[in-house]
């Protein structure tokens, strides 16, 4: 989010979405929003994922690479985010704007311009 600031104040005046095009030297901030689904949302995506194959961790030979997904926090670049098929955005069209991505049977919603996870859905 790009926030507007009062020179005189620095008080915030309004935040805008971002866009993923800044020409500032530092990439914008964002504050973290508390996004919530209905259950008939978190339905959808249940219905959605049961039908999509889940991602094992890779392995190498001796050693397996895992990274910890958790709420709140970054998907790494490396792991593949993915749209939800239009079924899912007639179905729930408040998911429009997320992305997704299953991990060790659990599936995740992600806000994909910060790649932020916003809920486990289990």
């Amino acid at each position: 989010m790009n926030k507007l600031v009062e020179p005189s104040s620095y008080e915030i005046v309004t935040v805008l979405p971002y866009s993923g095009r800044s020409t500032a030297s530092t990439p914008a901030r964002s504050e973290q929003r508390k996004v919530t689904f209905s259950d008939r949302h978190r339905e959808v995506v249940r219905k959605h994922a049961k039908a999509r194959p889940v991602e094992r961790e890779r392995c190498t030979i001796g050693s397996t690479v895992r990274t910890e997904i958790r709420t709140g926090e970054r998907v790494p670049e490396d792991m593949e985010i993915e749209a939800f098929p239009e079924e899912v955005y007639r179905d729930a069209p408040a998911l429009r704007e997320y992305r997704y991505m299953n991990r060790d049977s659990r599936t995740f919603i992600v806000e994909p311009d910060e790649r932020r996870v916003i809920e486990e859905i289990d």
